[in-house]
């Protein structure tokens, strides 16, 4: 459920060398499930846009943008907002946050055991993006994952 100060922005359709884009954004600050709500404006932007032919790749743009959220909320205490723009060539998702750790991670996954429970999100974020990185913005930083359709991912 949204919080009071909760803003929910429309998707926005515009146009990318011709080819129709969609921006869709979503204030997280001071929600209750802040995951639920970033997995839900995701799958609910891409529905009929990224075609049945592989709903995976949906399903990766999920998994990773519930990732950045749940590290903002664990890292930074709170996610401020997330924003999905779907492009010609692919989809981009940035979640910010007041954290100043801008640092990368290592380039292999700590030794861990079946109990372990984290640890391994940037991880799974660098796998299933095409590219992802930070920047510093004003209230903090953004974590940008961006992922480039595979063939038979957008219905063109």
């Amino acid at each position: 459920m949204l919080g009071s100060t909760s803003t929910v922005l429309p998707c926005v359709h515009g146009r990318d060398d011709g080819r129709e884009t969609t921006h869709a954004a979503i204030d997280l600050y001071d929600l209750e499930a802040p995951q639920s709500a970033a997995r839900r404006i995701v799958r609910r932007t891409l529905a009929g846009i990224v075609g049945k032919a592989d709903s995976g790749y949906t399903d990766d743009v999920v998994l990773v943008a519930d990732e950045l959220v749940g590290n903002a909320v664990e890292h930074a205490g709170a996610a401020l907002d997330i924003s999905l723009d779907v492009y010609g060539w692919g989809v981009v998702v940035q979640v910010r946050d007041e954290g100043e750790d801008i640092t990368a991670v290592p380039g292999t996954p700590p030794a861990s055991d079946e109990y372990d429970e984290g640890g391994r999100g940037l991880f799974l974020v660098d796998i299933l993006a095409s590219a992802w990185g930070v920047q510093r913005d004003k209230k903090g930083k953004r974590v940008i994952a961006i992922f480039l359709y595979r063939a038979g991912d957008a219905e063109r």
